[in-house]
């Protein structure tokens, strides 16, 4: 069997890899999607990584306030709320794309996963597709790198393991890159 993420650039696949590691599964999975960014070793004994993944809910899940929320609604709106109007912003440019989240699992459409899997569609879609360029750009300059940098902070401020700090440290580098490759597109 092919895993996909082999079939892209590693820009990509290194976004699709922080997609899936924020956003919550269960715990064997999380550890996986670690391993993956290299955020632990290989071996690491059973306790840090109960360590790490009390951290990363305590962080991210709950059910105590979270210490850094993943959603942009939380730093973008007028008030500190989930599912306030940035999250309808999201919800509609997704729905413009053709795009919809899965409302299954009950994730607000401006979950930072969500948004790292649509930052990577359009990024991928402004290279063979120059219409996309615009939205890419408008995105990333007027949305992510807007949020993303003070969600950071507070994983950087809160986190209380190397995982959550090295997970934080890889979501910043990946979103340079993108700021980066973005303004390489003008």
């Amino acid at each position: 069997m092919v895993d996909v993420y082999e079939l892209l650039p590693p820009f990509e696949r290194k976004g699709l890899q922080l997609r899936d590691f924020y956003i919550y599964g269960d715990s064997q999975r999380l550890k996986n999607k670690a391993k993956e960014l290299a955020l632990l070793p290989a071996e690491q004994p059973d306790q840090q990584w109960q360590e790490a993944e009390y951290d990363f809910n305590r962080l991210f899940v709950g059910p105590a306030a979270l210490q850094a929320p993943p959603y942009s609604s939380v730093y973008l709106g007028d008030e500190p709320l989930i599912m306030g109007a940035t999250t309808l912003h999201v919800r509609e440019l997704m729905e413009s794309l053709g795009l919809t989240v899965s409302r299954e699992d009950n994730i607000p459409d401006d979950h930072i996963s969500y948004e790292l899997e649509l930052a990577v569609l359009l990024f991928i879609n402004a290279r063979s597709t120059p219409g996309f360029t615009p939205l890419l750009q408008r995105f990333v300059s007027q949305h992510l790198t807007l949020w993303v940098p003070m969600f950071i902070e507070k994983i950087t401020n809160n986190a209380s393991t190397t995982v959550m700090k090295m997970a934080a440290l890889e979501l910043s580098h990946w979103i340079e890159e993108l700021k980066t490759r973005v303004c390489h597109e003008q």
